[in-house]
């Protein structure tokens, strides 16, 4: 039943903590590969990332699919997040197509790091500059 409010209970991260230690080191770069925990959806993490950023999380959030990958739009486009696999140079187009739609005057965007190869990230960063966002992390 929506009633008109979400409820947030405080929880441990999203994101697997970094093991530095030399005797598990193998162990913890393998696991590094997938950095969010299995059982965490897009949703926790998008919320997760909301509270470190600072923002307020009555904000509003649109969700929307580009290239068969969930995007949130977080502040009428001040904060764009992708936390899908598979992202190419088609999901930073409609993300930077988006963007000029909302015309915000500041816009951040982030993706999951292992959400693309090398390549389809260097082509997305260089897609979205041309859309004027250069604030471009990956977690």
């Amino acid at each position: 039943m929506d009633l008109g409010f979400k409820v947030f209970k405080l929880d441990s991260s999203n994101i697997k903590s970094w093991d530095g230690n030399p005797e598990n080191l193998e162990t913890s770069l393998f696991d590094a590969v997938e950095n969010i925990k299995t059982d965490r959806t897009e949703e926790d993490v998008l919320y997760e990332i909301l509270l470190k950023y600072g923002l307020d999380l009555t904000l509003p959030i649109e969700e929307r699919i580009i290239a068969d990958k969930k995007v949130f739009n977080v502040g009428l486009g001040s904060l764009f997040i992708c936390l899908a696999d598979g992202i190419t140079a088609k999901v930073a187009e409609g993300i930077g197509q988006w963007k000029e739609a909302c015309a915000p005057e500041i816009c951040r965007v982030i993706f999951k790091d292992n959400g693309f190869t090398d390549v389809a990230k260097t082509n997305a960063v260089q897609t979205l500059k041309r859309y004027g966002i250069n604030e471009i992390r990956s977690i």
